[in-house]
């Protein structure tokens, strides 16, 4: 059975869901990674969504941000960072992935803690670092001001939360959970920045098979949807 046979949440409820600080999954499309994230809103993570993450997805917990936080924030994404220190570092543009296997360039930026946790890995410091980011993220957007400094002040690098910074173009640009999460956020009128993490098989060591997913949303109550939705909705917004 495919994907497209299978019955998807819809945006409604997913976005009441994100409001109410649960959890929704999301699957990008069979054509790319054919993946399916777990995703909570950054402004409602406590320890327990961290918890829950790491335990029953067991992916790489990423922090994705709106790319107009990453410029007020003054970060950009991991490609740009080697690009300016190749010149020093000449294995970096050997290393750098410009396009991964899917067709995407990736959206990694630096990996961050915040400065009044401790190790920063255990789910309490993790949950600190996504939630005070996520504040300082609608401050930036919604004073306008610039927070490079404020975030150099809270924040210190390398840390255990990865962030991902969302294409200049949004879903315009680049269809990955990054942009997806971020653009979710938007429509229900939160933060725009999501805490995501891929769904991992542990029997077959591989990403959670689609039918897999929606029997785990089915058993966890959590609302599962088609990316192809949120690019519908981009594509073609809806009334307020």
């Amino acid at each position: 059975m495919t994907a497209s046979k299978h019955v998807y949440d819809d945006l409604d409820k997913v976005l009441h869901a994100l409001r109410q600080g649960g959890f929704i999954l999301l699957h990008d499309s069979l054509s790319r990674e054919n993946e399916v994230d777990l995703v909570v809103a950054a402004e409602m993570v406590t320890p327990e969504h961290v918890r829950v993450m790491r335990r029953e997805a067991g992916g790489l917990l990423c922090l994705a941000l709106a790319n107009q936080v990453g410029d007020k924030l003054g970060i950009a994404n991991m490609s740009a960072i080697f690009a300016c220190a190749a010149s020093k570092y000449p294995v970096l543009r050997s290393l750098e992935e410009k396009k991964a296997p899917y067709g995407d360039k990736p959206a990694f930026s630096i990996s961050v803690n915040h400065r009044r946790t401790f190790t920063g890995v255990t789910d309490r410091d993790r949950a600190m670092t996504i939630s005070e980011l996520a504040r300082l993220s609608k401050r930036a957007l919604n004073d306008g001001i610039d927070c490079r400094q404020i975030f150099a002040t809270e924040f210190k690098a390398p840390g255990h939360v990865h962030l991902l910074i969302e294409s200049r173009d949004s879903l315009a640009e680049r269809r990955g959970h990054t942009e997806l999460s971020v653009h979710l956020c938007r429509l229900a009128r939160m933060a725009p920045a999501a805490a995501i993490c891929e769904m991992l098989d542990g029997r077959t060591y591989n990403a959670l098979s689609i039918e897999d997913a929606k029997a785990y949303a089915h058993n966890n109550s959590i609302p599962l949807l088609d990316g192809q939705q949120v690019i519908a909705s981009f594509l073609q917004p809806r009334s307020s």
